[in-house]
């Protein structure tokens, strides 16, 4: 079922501060960056080995998943990503074991489709399931 770990999702405030921090701090450059407007959020996508780190910007402050999140909590990490292979089946299994997970797979970054599963049952830790066709790739920075 689980791949492996896609990415960490990290919660910001501005990206583009962030970008130069990982810039300055380890040397890490983002390989694409995008903005999906329906969900009110900016990310960025920095390769650290297989996995990716995702910094997320709302792109309205206090608004869409993001936004809330940093009004509640402030700066920080927000979930922890797994790659599978086919997201329906991951999907329809957690809902058979009764396990708390978001209703169908919808679009995400990247051409990907997720879900997530409710923290309360993951030990307080957002836990995302990411199907994706391919790595990402960069874009025209």
């Amino acid at each position: 079922m689980i791949k492996k770990i896609d990415h960490l999702g990290i919660a910001v405030n501005d990206l583009d501060d962030a970008l130069r921090m990982y810039k300055r701090a380890y040397n890490l450059e983002p390989i694409k960056i995008e903005t999906l407007k329906d969900k009110k959020v900016r990310i960025a996508f920095i390769p650290l080995g297989e996995v990716l780190i995702e910094l997320l910007e709302p792109t309205e402050s206090g608004k869409g998943r993001i936004g809330i999140f940093l009004k509640e909590n402030g700066e920080g990490f927000h979930h922890i990503a797994l790659r599978v292979e086919d997201i329906e089946t991951a999907t329809d299994r957690l809902k058979k074991l009764k396990i708390p997970i978001d209703k169908a797979p919808r679009a995400g970054a990247h051409e990907s489709k997720i879900v997530f599963i409710d923290p309360k049952f993951t030990l307080n830790v957002l836990t995302e399931l990411v199907e994706r066709e391919g790595e990402v790739i960069g874009n025209d920075l």
